[in-house]
């Protein structure tokens, strides 16, 4: 399997936006492999980054008699230099902490469902300052969460400040870019790996017998598609709050949803009780929460009730659980009081004919990296 930012073998570090076009965004990439080893190897998919412009100059440096023979110069561009200060600089563990109202905080909440409950009132926090990249005048905003387990993420993205500024065109991409990091690193700190898709930066196509190159604007991954607001039903996108938190679950569980579609369930190995095992199902109609199927050491044991606390879409509500048992076990669990424990069985008689097969935390970890 080719190695890929989606398959969980690298971080992303930066997102930055191309001084040329507002919906162009490149990715700087931590490859995490080499980082275990004490390396730090950032990769690009910028034009400059993937030509290996630097090394290109070098050579010809050579060949004009200007430079060493031996001269090699380390593969990078402006964009991991950017990211290699960010990496270099100290964390920021007194951000400047910002309340859920805050446009940047909203629109990743909004954006990726399960940060709602996870990251608690008071949990969020941003700095924003003013870099330059290779001459050129940036926007850097760094948007920190702190979940419920007290593990914390921080997420960069950095805006051309060549381009007009509204409300939204900072909101809708740290959304974007800044959830998408947030949640695949607290993930990671659980144990396992983010199966979900990350944001498109931009698409090449080739156009014509001359094979013509041009570049495709895909800002996110339609965002107006993919809000997961349960109780706004007309946001302009046409699509209701069912649609929108579906294409939300879509989007986090990636090549998941489509094994979800196919047996009705995914299993969630826990972190706190080894040999035990979620079986979290859906209802086929998406009318109504199914009960959790809990497994130990292979055997169906009991039905967990964990039911929506708010007025939200089926599809934000399983997303919700699936997240908070792999990022927030035990908060999740304390709502499981007697009363929410019942017999197997005890809301549909299908039979499990898969096995339910527990799997450490920290292999799983070992094996994304």
């Amino acid at each position: 399997m080719a190695r890929s930012l989606r398959n969980g073998d690298f971080d992303l570090v930066l997102a930055i936006q191309s001084p040329s076009s507002p919906d162009r965004w490149y990715r700087v990439l931590l490859d995490r492999a080499r980082a275990l080893t004490g390396e730090t190897v950032l990769s690009c998919d910028c034009t400059g980054w993937k030509q290996n412009a630097r090394n290109a100059a070098a050579r010809r440096a050579v060949a004009a008699g200007h430079s060493d023979a031996g001269l090699r110069v380390p593969r990078g561009c402006k964009h991991t230099d950017a990211a290699q200060a960010l990496l270099g600089s100290p964390a920021g563990a007194a951000m400047p902490r910002y309340r859920t109202e805050h446009p940047y905080v909203g629109a990743t909440r909004t954006r990726w469902a399960p940060l709602r409950e996870f990251v608690p009132e008071g949990g969020w926090g941003i700095q924003e300052a003013r870099i330059t990249v290779s001459d050129e005048p940036y926007h850097l905003v760094l948007l920190q969460a702190t979940g419920t387990t007290d593990t914390t993420a921080t997420a960069a993205i950095a805006f051309a400040a060549c381009h007009p500024v509204t409300l939204g065109s900072r909101a809708a991409p740290i959304g974007d870019w800044g959830g998408y990091t947030l949640a695949a690193s607290f993930c990671r700190q659980a144990g396992v790996p983010l199966a979900g898709e990350p944001p498109l930066h931009f698409a090449e196509e080739l156009i014509g017998r001359g094979a013509t190159r041009r570049s495709a604007p895909q800002p996110g991954t339609s965002n107006r598609e993919i809000l997961a607001i349960g109780d706004q039903r007309d946001l302009g996108d046409g699509l209701t709050p069912a649609q929108r938190a579906e294409n939300t679950l879509r989007l986090f569980l990636g090549p998941q949803h489509a094994l979800l579609e196919r047996q009705g369930f995914l299993d969630v190995s826990s972190g706190l009780y080894p040999g035990r095992v979620y079986r979290l199902r859906r209802d086929p109609q998406r009318r109504y929460e199914r009960r959790v199927r809990v497994f130990e050491q292979g055997q169906y044991r009991a039905d967990y009730c964990i039911v929506r606390a708010q007025s939200v879409p089926e599809a934000d509500q399983y997303l919700t659980v699936y997240f908070g048992l792999i990022a927030d076990e035990r908060r999740i669990l304390s709502v499981v009081q007697r009363g929410n424990i019942f017999s197997p069985n005890s809301d549909g008689q299908e039979r499990e004919t898969v096995p339910a097969v527990w799997r450490p935390r920290a292999a799983a970890l070992t094996a994304s990296a």
